[in-house]
């Protein structure tokens, strides 16, 4: 079993490794840049970076891209903003030899509109990389519908990370019902295409549609 965190490489890329192994995990989730913007530093380490992941029994590492990434959203210069910021974030993870980028789908008031913005937005990206779509507390994503409408009309590899205060806040109930959640999604989706667990717990009740995520 794989077992990790969101680990921070403010010392560089390769800092990944350490930081990880400190807390006894064997993979890890990072930021390639800071979350909250959209400027990306260069790479740099990446040799290094590489001979550790081939010896490292530290895998896989995932990429979480910036929480401002909109690819439903109509507003044209957002989008195009999202759009150089996708690209820019799979070249990194090129770059590096990591193989897994994990995204939040979007948002948009008409939800089956943005999850045809988000199709169009995926399927004019060419990548080797696995894109991971996350389910959300509401909205687009917050459905497993939405994500398998996703996976079954864009050309990228694709699966799904399963955060548990997002499905929990968006209704599913994983405290009292878990068997019948991950049956519910097997049917929809399909089991062999969860590929990563974020195991939170919710400030907030059952179905609250609250992002709001609690230390277990």
């Amino acid at each position: 079993m794989r077992i990790g965190a969101h680990v921070s490489m403010a010392k560089g890329f390769p800092s990944v490794f350490d930081n990880i192994k400190s807390i006894g995990g064997n993979c890890a989730q990072i930021f390639s840049h800071s979350p909250r913007g959209w400027k990306f530093k260069d790479v740099q380490k990446v040799e290094e970076f590489r001979e550790r992941y081939k010896k490292e029994d530290i895998k896989p590492i995932v990429i979480h891209n910036s929480y401002l990434v909109n690819l439903a959203s109509l507003d044209k210069e957002l989008h195009k903003k999202s759009m150089e910021n996708m690209r820019k974030e799979f070249e990194t993870a090129e770059i590096l030899g990591i193989d897994y980028i994990n995204i939040h789908p979007g948002s948009n008031k008409d939800v089956k509109i943005g999850l045809k913005r988000i199709v169009q937005s995926l399927n004019s990206i060419e990548t080797k990389a696995y894109l991971l779509l996350e389910n959300t507390a509401s909205g687009i994503g917050s459905e497993f519908e939405n994500l398998m409408y996703i996976i079954e009309n864009i050309t990228i590899k694709c699966g799904v990370t399963l955060d548990t205060c997002h499905a929990y806040a968006a209704g599913y109930d994983i405290v009292s019902s878990l068997d019948n959640v991950l049956d519910e999604f097997d049917s929809i989706i399909g089991l062999e295409k969860l590929k990563l667990i974020h195991l939170n717990d919710s400030k907030f009740e059952l179905g609250s549609k609250r992002d709001r995520h609690e230390h277990i």
